[in-house]
């Protein structure tokens, strides 16, 4: 079975936060421009981290054996062809995963989710759940395209999908 991530380039990278900017639009069904409105109060799967005179977006490495989805209680974490995929239906918020995951690159966002508890289950609540690159797998088969929102955006092409396995 391939594998597949998104490797970054450093030296490439001018920390622009594109990338973050268009994964925010494509896991909230935005326009760029209203991603970048909205980008203090939603969570990127991809972060741009700086150190001196480095810079790279950090992401999901789609480990092998992944330690996130190996040590997630509830299951809603889950390795399927190669990605490891999340149901935020399932996730509890626990952040176990957040510490298991040797990348740091597994966020917690609050998002409204069924109530579980109410009678009608049309109730909504807000409750944190991990968030983590998925490749944007649902983003690219409904917008057909052939690579993720953040690789598309990068304006010096620091970012690129990679087969590892």
């Amino acid at each position: 079975m391939s594998r597949y991530m998104i490797e970054s380039v450093p030296e490439k990278c001018k920390a622009c936060r594109r990338c973050e900017i268009a994964c925010i639009a494509a896991h909230h069904g935005l326009t760029f421009k209203e991603a970048l409105k909205k980008r203090d109060e939603l969570v990127a799967r991809v972060h741009v981290v700086k150190s001196g005179s480095v810079k790279s977006p950090i992401s999901c490495r789609q480990c092998e054996n992944a330690p996130c989805a190996r040590i997630c209680p509830t299951g809603a974490l889950q390795q399927d062809d190669g990605i490891v995929t999340m149901n935020a239906q399932i996730c509890s918020g626990c952040q176990l995963c957040i510490m298991a995951c040797p990348y740091g690159a597994i966020s917690l966002e609050s998002i409204g989710l069924p109530s579980a508890t109410s009678e009608t289950m049309a109730q909504k609540s807000m409750r944190s759940v991990a968030v983590r690159c998925d490749l944007c797998k649902d983003w690219m088969k409904r917008e057909g395209k052939s690579v993720p929102a953040c690789v598309e955006a990068c304006p010096v092409h620091a970012r690129s999908v990679v087969q590892i396995g």
